[in-house]
């Protein structure tokens, strides 16, 4: 083998080393900038590089067999349709040989503004003096919009998301209502006003609930930094608070300052004040996949979801005795499994997680029904973060403050499967015009 060709090879292995040094360099520097946008506390709903998952074979749509969920009921009205000529040669017919069924559904044309004028009685009581105005239930006491028109323009703005001009140009084109931005925004005003009452009822059913999960996200208010709260109750109530402050005083001004039942949340250490606590697993096995192709990560991340898998079969068991057992015996597993991974510097991050936690990743055994994850509280926050990317910010504090009020109410009755327009008719009824 002659010296040239020796020389060449050498000048080849060293090029590629430096190519291979740089392309590390660089890789590294982009998996850096890729966490700004991409970590472990990144929701799934933000991330933007998801693996691909290939579509299952055969048809997609429903299975073989499922029924649907089109409502046919009984018709409101019958029509006969008949024909007296044939379209093809105009030849007069016959009696018909058969008459076939079809049965639509539809809806009335868009309703036209309807204004009507209320003429109150007033009296004067002749035992004390005061002055006592008739009511209608269909009349509020304060405004000249009615019941229907509120509760209609509140199912747009919160129930569709709709930004106060589409409102608006909706009202116009189906309703022939021609109302200002200020006009919608002083009517949800006045509905945000009516849902106080009931909001006030639902923080404190939340107060005296068997848990809670919280969750928060970052929300502008004016132009300023505030977060966005939901409180979620094991039924189902939703409190949405809306305040400048991440820290645990909004917790405390929420839930009062004698409450420590149990809550599922995240690693944020503003919750570390309260007593019983259920750490959220999702959060757990981001935190240690995001190191998985380390040397050891791989290892932490089977663990960890081996012990998850473990935990969700333990929790269906019914024996409060075995649970009880279950989870002294994972806590431990849990504290030899930090003690075992410590020494590896690259996985610090991932263990002093862990440790941090040490204690609230199995309470979830000691309440039957509680979730081992927070993901009902980050569903409940789910449509806030569609709302935030629709409307970017909320213009006043006061314009936040109404949202709470609302937004509470709607999330609620959503979740436990009532009836939205019904309830909000019960409540303005109630609140606006004086009956219960």
């Amino acid at each position: 083998m002659n010296e040239d060709y020796i020389h060449g090879l050498e000048h080849t292995i060293e090029r590629l080393t430096g190519e291979n040094t740089r392309l590390r360099e660089e890789n590294e520097a982009l998996r850096r900038r890729l966490l700004m946008y991409e970590n472990p506390h990144t929701p799934p709903s933000l991330q933007l590089f998801k693996a691909k998952i290939a579509n299952p074979p055969g048809k997609r749509g429903a299975p073989i067999g499922h029924k649907g969920a089109t409502r046919v009921s009984k018709p409101d009205e019958i029509i006969h349709v008949s024909a007296e000529k044939c379209p093809n040669c105009s030849h007069p017919l016959d009696s018909p040989i058969r008459t076939e069924k079809k049965t639509i559904f539809d809806l009335p044309p868009p309703q036209k503004v309807k204004v009507t004028e209320y003429d109150l009685d007033v009296y004067k009581c002749s035992s004390c003096g005061t002055e006592v105005k008739a009511k209608h239930r269909d009349c509020p006491m304060t405004g000249d919009m009615g019941i229907y028109l509120l509760n209609y323009i509140t199912m747009l703005k919160y129930n569709l998301r709709g930004p106060i001009r589409r409102v608006q140009e909706f009202l116009k084109t189906n309703n022939d209502i021609d109302l200002s931005p200020k006009g919608i925004n002083d009517a949800l005003i006045r509905v945000g006003d009516a849902c106080r009452s009931e909001y006030t009822a639902i923080r404190d059913r939340i107060r005296h609930s068997r848990w809670v999960h919280i969750d928060e996200t970052g929300f502008h208010v004016d132009g300023k930094k505030f977060w966005l709260w939901t409180f979620r109750s094991a039924d189902n109530d939703v409190l949405v608070v809306i305040m400048d402050s991440r820290g645990r005083d909004v917790v405390k001004e929420t839930m009062g300052e004698g409450f420590h039942g149990p809550v599922i949340v995240d690693g944020w250490r503003v919750y570390s004040y309260l007593k019983i606590i259920q750490r959220c697993w999702a959060h757990l096995i981001r935190e240690v996949d995001a190191f998985r192709n380390l040397e050891h990560g791989n290892g932490l991340s089977q663990e960890i979801h081996s012990m998850f898998k473990e935990l969700k079969e333990s929790l269906k068991s019914e024996n409060m005795d075995q649970r009880r057992t279950m989870k002294i015996a994972f806590d431990r597993k849990m504290e030899d499994l930090v003690k075992q991974y410590d020494p590896h510097e690259e996985l610090h991050k991932s263990v002093e997680y862990i440790r941090n936690g040490l204690g609230s990743w199995f309470t979830c055994l000691l309440y039957p029904g509680m979730e081992p994850t927070n993901n009902l509280a980050e569903q409940a926050i789910r449509e806030h973060v569609v709302i935030r990317k629709i409307i970017g910010t909320f213009r006043s504090e006061s314009g936040s403050q109404n949202y709470q009020y609302i937004s509470s109410l709607l999330s609620t009755w959503r979740l436990k499967g009532m009836d939205m327009f019904i309830e909000m008719d019960k409540i303005l009824r109630k609140e606006l015009c004086g009956f219960g």
